[in-house]
């Protein structure tokens, strides 16, 4: 994958200011109690991926050569995310396709699903439920930044969430099918390796 030196810079800079320090801000003040208590219709788990207590190290050996290929991101991207106030650590990868740079942020939030759905700045509009490999997940952009990057939140396990954002750096590179879907593929990756080390 080649990345003009620019591109690449642009990229770097974006990945540390928006994958590692991604805050989690409570729900916008202006949306209904229903909005607010409304919690996804997700599947019943078919078995717990053991995600609980994975250190960054662990978390960048996720993706394996061909899905980094599949999304795109680079062969040897992959940096820990430090864990910083309400940031859960992870590991974030840069990626190019056409003209669009982007980071993807792969972490473990130690909470249900349900719970960190309700924590984050999430537009209700975007969200969308479905499975990966048995899996319950959500689709999701945070509200007012729809154009920016989308998020895919896992049913990992009992009070665990993955939670893999794709944020784009540069603006109309991806429409938001492209950067859901980039998101969901690399949601997908996840669980088919965590799947493999049951």
């Amino acid at each position: 994958m080649k990345v003009s030196a620019a591109g690449a810079v642009l990229a770097a800079l974006g990945l540390v200011a928006a994958l590692s320090g991604c805050t989690v801000n409570g729900p916008d003040p202006e949306r209904t109690e229903r909005e607010r208590q409304a919690g996804p219709d997700l599947p019943q788990r078919p078995g717990e991926l053991p995600v609980a207590g994975k250190r960054r190290a662990d978390i960048c050996g996720w993706l394996t050569a061909a899905d980094k290929a599949s999304i795109p991101v680079g062969e040897i991207s992959g940096r820990p995310l430090d864990s910083d106030g309400a940031n859960y650590a992870g590991c974030g990868f840069l990626g190019h396709d056409g003209n669009a740079d982007y980071g993807i942020g792969i972490r473990v939030v130690p909470e249900p699903i349900e719970r960190f759905l309700q924590q984050i700045n999430s537009n209700p509009d975007s969200r969308r439920t479905y499975r990966l490999n048995g899996h319950g997940a959500v689709q999701s952009q945070v509200w007012g930044a729809e154009n920016l990057g989308c998020d895919a939140f896992v049913d990992a396990a009992e009070g665990q969430t993955l939670w893999i954002n794709l944020m784009l750096f540069t603006p109309g590179g991806l429409d938001t099918d492209q950067m859901c879907g980039k998101a969901q593929l690399a949601a997908e990756a996840v669980v088919s390796t965590l799947q493999s080390q049951r």
